[in-house]
């Protein structure tokens, strides 16, 4: 019995404490798990109202930074506010080692044989058609000019001195373009430009800025440099661009130009590294100045100037450049002169009328150019150096400035510039620029001192250039 009994209180032992360690935790646990649901889910809902409470708040300031940049874009999207103002500013000083007495040939600006200059003073107010999310629209484009650059290109307004005084005596401002600028959604896109438009054909630009060097070339002399009319821009594919127009065409040099012209230029990219460019203006007539500085105009006789080049740049910091151009003077017929009784002692302009002939001989121009441009960034700011080579043939005396018509001409220019763009913020958008150039005829048209003419000259040029 005494064994039963002690059995009984062990197992009755074992069972309170049992009911002691694991009972009454459990018991505990469970009615904390319960406070602790209970609690939880009260807290779930409180979580639940604030993150609520929180999307109200993101949906209600997504819609007040919509409204403000509707309000932005609004105020944006008014037409002045696209308006842009843009300048180039360029000063110079060149020495010829001829020491001429009067200025350098065959020279379109920098033409002062020892001095300083300003070539470029180009301050341009646009604004494109439309914007990133909407390109189309009406814009305009407004650039006016001063100094000895736009001498060279100055259009001509109705004064027969322009054809008889030397450029360097014209007025050193004008307007050098003064266009509306129409995009259409038709197809790709269709830029439309009605008005006064620069220079269409060649390498080099009328912005010096935009040019390697500080001169321009014997090809660029004889481009026609000024267009009025209308030109229609056209993607076809995106790596083709056409541009066609019909305008009135202004050349500086012989013969002049001034009456309707077509014109065409397209640029083809496809690779990234190559560039294709090319196009012509046909259609120009040329004019006589005779019997008191009356203008004669010659409508029969056409002319055609065109060109083709090739842009590699297989780096950033490397370009080649070879351009090749030719044109075509169509020469004064004989009947201009016959129907007005001009005799050749009495024209003014050009200074030769070829009388043995039955027009005045038509003038053939090709010439080919090569350029060689490298550039680098260092920590004192960027290094560029340009080689130009260009050779011309002017068959007749018609085309480059230096000329007396009837005569054959051969040129050829050398040319090296070297250009410094400093880090340093207080030269910011400068460059500096020092260009030595050797040019050469077949013929002596080069002043050397008071009463001599020679077959070369060597120019120094320092430029300083600003852009805004």
């Amino acid at each position: 019995m005494r064994i039963k009994l002690k059995h009984r209180l062990k197992a009755v032992l074992i069972s309170f404490i049992f009911l002691t360690f694991i009972f009454v935790p459990y018991v505990f646990i469970k009615s904390s798990l319960a406070d602790s649901f209970n609690g939880t889910a009260k807290n779930t809902n409180a979580n639940k109202t604030m993150r609520s409470l929180e999307l109200k708040l993101k949906n209600l300031s997504k819609e007040m930074k919509a409204l403000k940049q509707n309000q932005k874009n609004n105020q944006n999207n008014s037409y002045f506010s696209n308006i842009q103002l843009l300048g180039t500013l360029a000063a110079s000083y060149t020495y010829n080692f001829a020491k001429p007495n009067a200025y350098n040939a065959n020279y379109g600006d920098n033409w002062q044989s020892d001095g300083f200059a300003v070539n470029q003073a180009d301050i341009t107010i646009r604004r494109s058609p439309g914007n990133a999310s909407d390109p189309y629209g009406i814009g305009f484009h407004i650039s006016f000019d001063f100094g000895q650059n736009i001498q060279f290109y100055e259009a001509y307004y109705g004064n027969p001195s322009y054809f008889t005084q030397p450029l360097q005596q014209r007025r050193p401002f004008d307007i050098r373009q003064a266009y509306i600028n129409i995009n259409l959604p038709i197809g790709s896109g269709l830029d439309i430009h009605i008005g006064k438009e620069k220079e269409l054909l060649g390498w080099e630009d009328f912005n010096m800025a935009r040019n390697w060097n500080n001169t321009y070339s014997l090809l660029d002399n004889a481009e026609p440099s000024t267009y009025t009319g209308i030109f229609f821009t056209y993607n076809f594919i995106p790596s083709l661009q056409t541009t066609l127009g019909i305008a009135n065409s202004q050349n500086t040099v012989v013969p002049i130009d001034n009456l309707p012209t077509i014109e065409f230029n397209a640029a083809y990219t496809p690779l990234s590294v190559i560039t294709f460019n090319g196009g012509f203006v046909y259609g120009a007539n040329s004019y006589l100045v005779a019997n008191n500085n009356t203008i004669y105009q010659d409508n029969i006789n056409k002319s055609f100037y065109g060109y083709a080049n090739a842009v590699y740049s297989p780096t950033a910091d490397w370009s080649f450049v070879l351009e090749r151009d030719a044109g075509l003077a169509g020469g004064l017929n004989q009947s201009i002169l016959n129907s007005n009784g001009i005799t050749p002692g009495q024209v003014v302009y050009p200074s030769l009328v070829l009388s043995n002939s039955s027009t005045y001989d038509k003038g053939y121009f090709n010439g080919t150019s090569f350029y060689i441009h490298h550039q680098h960034n260092y920590s004192i700011g960027q290094i560029a150096e340009t080689f130009r080579e260009a050779f011309a043939v002017d068959s007749n005396g018609l085309f480059e400035p230096s000329v007396s018509p009837g005569q054959s001409y051969t040129f050829v220019d050398s040319t090296l510039t070297l250009a410094y763009s400093p880090s340093n913020k207080m030269f910011k958008n400068m460059q500096f620029r020092l260009e030595f150039e050797n040019q050469r005829a077949n013929h002596s048209i080069y002043p050397a001192g008071v009463n001599s003419m020679k077959r070369s000259q060597n120019t120094l040029n320092l430029t300083v250039l600003y852009t805004f």
